[in-house]
């Protein structure tokens, strides 16, 4: 299961990143810093939004949400307010995958987002029996048995809204911090469970 995900992962990495190489009309490696400078030849950028419009892509960690524990994610900005994201976590006897839509809306220093998506929640195959049962999330949608079996397969959909401080100026430009307000829904029985996530993205 965790390959095929991982799998399914960079093909989805593959093909927005040569969207966003299409829609920028460069022939420049994705892995290259993308910057903007003033007459004085220091990074600086206007808003959030112009920072995106330059910054295409963007990797870091995450802790919380439909994250599980902790994660790792990443961004691409197909068009400054539009973007998609996409991330792989863990936590105490389970992995985590997750997908989805993010609309920015524009700021400066601060600026707040929405987002939608999809994230699924799965046993770790090399993890004892119980494990699970430290997460408040898995505990609330599985069964005793599910979670001493480790046997679990859950999927949700998840919603919600943040605020973000973007680094606009300086050697530091692209440093992006976010926190989340989330609800996430389990698919089989609609239950609703509040969350909450912090995090750090490097947009490059």
């Amino acid at each position: 299961m965790i390959r095929t995900l991982i799998f399914v992962a960079a093909l989805g990495f593959s093909f927005v990143t040569q969207f966003a190489h299409a829609q920028s009309g460069t022939s420049s490696s994705i892995f290259s810093k993308n910057q903007k400078f003033d007459h004085e030849g220091v990074e600086l950028y206007d808003t959030n939004l112009d920072m995106k419009a330059m910054k295409r892509i963007g990797l870091g960690v995450a802790a919380g949400g439909v994250t599980g524990m902790v994660g790792l994610n990443a961004e691409f900005n197909i068009e400054p307010e539009h973007a998609l994201f996409l991330g792989l976590g863990t936590g105490k006897g389970f992995n985590t995958f997750n997908f989805g839509y993010k609309r920015n809306f524009e700021g400066i220093y601060l600026s707040p987002y929405t987002k939608v998506g999809f994230s699924k929640w799965f046993d770790s195959s090399s993890s004892a029996g119980g494990s699970a049962s430290d997460s408040d999330i898995l505990r609330q949608v599985l069964a005793d048995r599910q979670i001493q079996e480790n046997n679990f397969d859950v999927n949700f959909l998840a919603g919600g809204a943040g605020l973000e401080y973007n680094q606009l100026e300086g050697e530091m430009a692209g440093v992006n911090f976010f926190g989340e307000l989330l609800v996430m829904v389990e698919a089989s029985t609609f239950k609703v469970l509040p969350t909450g996530s912090v995090g750090i993205t490097y947009f490059y």
